[in-house]
């Protein structure tokens, strides 16, 4: 068992179509350098890169009970420092992240070719995490029934819903992590 997160830049498209490849690979790296730092700080393993993406999982390769937990620590932090990040940039340099978060049951290993091998995990619940993330609008952190009910007494949650993703025919039940103090308190 293990949770894997998913973290996305929106709006990546419009600054690659703006900017010198040069500032765009410098922003990537600067963005990437940070969200790692965070990942292994809360004891994740980063997965791979994804063009603008990442992926991390907390549980492979050892497992450990409080997984969950550490995986929307993670994201919560990861908001925030790209909140300052951002403080820091021109106007139009800024970007926001989506995040989509999952637990459950996965096969960790090396996957590839003869030829190429990577370690990753694979599973219902790596895609339900992806699709999690595709779901979630910019600046939000959007989870999975299995992880909620893992971290419900621990974080400021609303519920979201069923949605239907692509690829499974059941929907999934959704539900959003608040992280944003002015959310959490009420405001906005």
């Amino acid at each position: 068992t293990a949770t894997v997160l998913f973290a996305d830049i929106n709006g990546f498209t419009r600054l690659a179509e703006q900017l010198p490849p040069r500032e765009v690979n410098m922003a990537l790296n600067a963005f990437f350098s940070q969200m790692t730092d965070i990942i292994f700080k809360y004891d994740g393993t980063l997965d791979k890169f994804i063009g603008d993406a990442l992926m991390a999982v907390f549980g492979a390769p050892m497992e450990k009970r409080d997984d969950p937990k550490r995986a929307v620590l993670a994201a919560q932090e990861m908001m925030k420092s790209l909140q300052a990040m951002m403080k820091e940039t021109d106007r139009g340099k800024r970007f926001s992240i989506r995040i989509g978060i999952n637990t459950g049951r996965v096969v960790a290993g090396n996957i590839g070719s003869p030829k190429r091998m990577d370690y990753t995990v694979i599973g219902d619940a790596v895609n339900v995490a992806s699709r999690l993330e595709s779901l979630a609008d910019p600046n939000q952190i959007l989870i999975g029934e299995e992880t909620y009910h893992r971290v419900k007494d621990r974080f400021t949650i609303r519920s979201v819903g069923p949605r239907k993703v692509k690829g499974r025919t059941a929907e999934i039940m959704v539900y959003e992590v608040l992280w944003d103090i002015e959310k959490v308190s009420g405001g906005q």
